[in-house]
């Protein structure tokens, strides 16, 4: 009997445990008097090809209440977050995986369940279709699909009267929706807390006082009913006769005849942001480590540099700068005036937070750089919601910088823009063998499986073609005790006596790149043999300059220069009276010019149009030949206006326009 009776005391203690931890989560979360909204974040990162939202945790905030807005699970979050306890803290940034988001978005959706919402005192439940059958005087929160919640609408008819709603359409940005309100973008910031970029679809609340009168009497008085929401767009304001023009997805124009500049008027305000390293440039004295005494021991001595030095890491900037210095003076003797700010920015992002701060770029026309990836990042968006265009001028690491970032031109074209020249240069010899040579043995590489799935794409998209013409080549270079014979048996024995065969070259590392060049250029006597390859190969020093020739490399580039060209020679000209020297071949000068010229020149005659479609604007350039474009409206622009170089047997090269082909789908031109 006492046995049963000390069972029983154990099952209930137990019991009382279980129930304990299940209540009193909830009942803290229930008690809660004033609840914090949760909104979706509007930031996202890519972290080994996945998607994740970046939610910074507001105080008050739940990592209960943060799962329900994201319709994922309180156990997913601590597992990605690495939370002990399901502890958060106020600033924490949580990573949320974008894939369960939609999952989970998508599952309430079939269920039903199309939002999320959150009532005064801690109440939670979820609405259908009608969002109209809450209780009256209940204020909520309702996180749409967009990925952007709306604030609490207050059944008061002064809350009416003080904002409005409106519905983001594709395209705009804070700036414009701003500006067609007649408010700040501060004010539309303040309005909507935490919101950075609006997106397709999101609800943002317009504080009435500040809206366009224009229209006024073509407005109706009518209310809306209790848990709808008052969408007014710009649309609503305009005049009676005015043309609504609907939302269509972009049409870009394709660079054709040269655009002639004339007579110029108007002032364009330019911000340069560039690494020009000034500190660094004025040290005229280093510690000389070479030096030894007596002994043999190391003795740093001060030694003085030449008053001719210059930092190497400035160099490629000064050239820059340089260019643009006679771009500036070009145009002003047209009629323009360009008021030019330059800035050193170094290598530090605080200078870039600083110079934001000052409120120096508040009113530029047009920001140049800055270069690195971490300081653009911080520009750009920061551009966007003004809606300045920031140009990027240097090749960039990151391949997405342009998400999100409306307002932001990459002169340097991504690695899957190039890909897709690559795989259409592929297609373009339709009946040949191709050889895919790829050096990480599993293609581990994202980038390597990218390009080998486009170029499979290609091959077998050609009319002549069948799958088995094209297979993929594992290479390293590397034989044993050197015998460089077993690497041309075994290129060999991939090569087809009777038809062209194209070895495509994924990787650009120097030791596999010179042994596949060093193979290959032996089997040209017996074989047809041609070479793509990324544009990196044209700098590898290791590479015979003749197997290029031989093999009739073919290489994407984003420039170009006839030094021949009456352009070229004018601008030779130019740059030898003004700096005492001459331009040399890959100066950054040229490109220094030609970014100046098309941007400025471009807003001097074209304005906002030019800077929607650039290809308008198409003047004659000295190295670039550029035509920007966007994949989305929320992204930025980048370049695929490129050059193909093939070299051929005669010693000659072959300058193309590149025949951009996306070979994704929804993606050609």
């Amino acid at each position: 009997m006492e046995e049963k009776k000390r069972v029983f005391q154990w099952w209930r203690m137990a019991t009382l445990l279980i129930f304990a931890a299940v209540l009193i989560p909830v009942l803290l979360e229930a008690q809660t008097p004033n609840p914090v909204p949760v909104t979706i974040s509007g930031q996202k990162i890519v972290v080994e090809g996945k998607v994740y939202y970046m939610h910074q945790v507001l105080k008050g905030q739940t990592l209960y209440s943060i799962a329900r807005a994201y319709a994922v699970s309180v156990d997913l979050l601590s597992h990605e977050n690495g939370l002990t306890d399901n502890a958060i803290k106020d600033g924490q940034v949580l990573r949320i995986p974008a894939a369960a988001v939609e999952q989970g978005q998508a599952a309430m959706k079939n269920a039903g369940l199309t939002t999320h919402q959150q009532q005064p005192g801690g109440q939670t439940g979820h609405t259908g279709q009608s969002a109209g059958t809450s209780q009256a005087g209940q204020g909520r929160t309702t996180v749409t699909g967009a990925g952007q919640s709306t604030p609490p609408q207050q059944n008061t008819t002064a809350q009416n009267e003080r904002e409005v709603r409106h519905r983001v359409k594709r395209g705009e940005t804070l700036g414009t929706i701003a500006n067609d309100y007649g408010i700040s973008v501060r004010e539309l910031k303040k309005a909507n807390r935490g919101l950075l970029f609006p997106h397709e679809g999101d609800i943002l609340v317009i504080p009435r006082k500040g809206t366009s009168n224009r229209g006024s009497d073509q407005r109706t008085d009518q209310k809306p009913e209790r848990g709808q929401i008052e969408e007014v767009t710009p649309a609503d304001t305009l005049p009676a006769d005015t043309m609504a023009v609907p939302d269509k997805a972009e049409v870009f124009t394709v660079p054709g005849n040269r655009t002639t500049i004339g007579r110029l008027d108007g002032t364009v305000r330019v911000a340069v942001l560039f690494p020009f390293f000034i500190r660094e440039n004025n040290a005229r004295a280093y510690a000389d480590t070479a030096v030894t005494d007596v002994r043999g021991n190391a003795s740093a001595r001060d030694q003085a540099r030449t008053t001719s030095r210059i930092y190497e890491g400035s160099l490629p900037f000064l050239e820059a700068y340089e260019g643009m210095l006679i771009d500036v003076d070009s145009l002003r003797s047209l009629g323009l005036t360009v008021e030019m700010e330059v800035y050193d920015t170094g290598a530090d992002s605080a200078e870039i937070k600083r110079l934001l701060r000052t409120g120096a770029l508040d009113d530029v026309d047009l920001i140049i750089g800055p270069v690195f990836s971490s300081n653009l990042e911080q520009i750009a968006g920061w551009a966007a919601e003004r809606d300045i265009p920031v140009v990027s001028p240097v090749p960039l690491r990151d391949s997405h910088i342009q998400e999100n970032k409306p307002t932001l031109y990459r002169v340097f074209p991504g690695q899957g823009v190039i890909q897709d020249v690559i795989a259409g240069e592929v297609g373009a010899n339709p009946g040949s063998r191709v050889i895919f040579l790829y050096a990480d043995s599993a293609m581990y590489d994202p980038a390597t499986a990218m390009l080998w799935q486009k170029v499979r794409r290609a091959a077998a998209d050609s009319s002549a073609s069948d799958t088995g013409n094209v297979v993929h080549y594992f290479y390293t270079g590397v034989t044993e005790k050197r015998n460089v014979y077993s690497n041309v048996a075994s290129f060999e024995s991939q090569l087809d006596h009777e038809r062209k065969n194209i070895i495509v070259l994924s990787t650009t590392s120097t030791p596999v790149v010179s042994s596949a060049f060093s193979a290959l250029h032996s089997l040209t006597k017996r074989y047809n043999i041609m070479v793509i390859g990324y544009p990196e190969i044209r700098g590898l020093e290791t590479i015979d300059l003749k197997y290029y020739y031989d093999l009739e490399l073919h290489i994407p580039s984003e420039s170009y220069i006839d030094f021949e060209s009456p352009a070229a020679k004018s601008f030779s000209s130019m740059y030898m009276k003004k700096f005492r020297t001459e331009p040399m071949a890959e100066s950054f000068a040229w490109r220094g010019f030609d970014l100046a010229w098309y941007f400025i020149g471009g807003i001097a005659t074209g304005g906002k149009g030019f800077l929607k479609d650039p290809g308008t604007f198409n003047p004659e350039l000295l190295c670039l030949d550029p035509d920007f474009r966007r994949d989305s409206r929320q992204n930025g622009y980048e370049n695929r206006g490129l050059f193909m170089l093939r070299y051929h047997k005669d010693m000659t090269i072959e300058i193309v326009r590149a025949g951009y082909q996306s070979t994704e789908e929804g993606n050609t031109w």
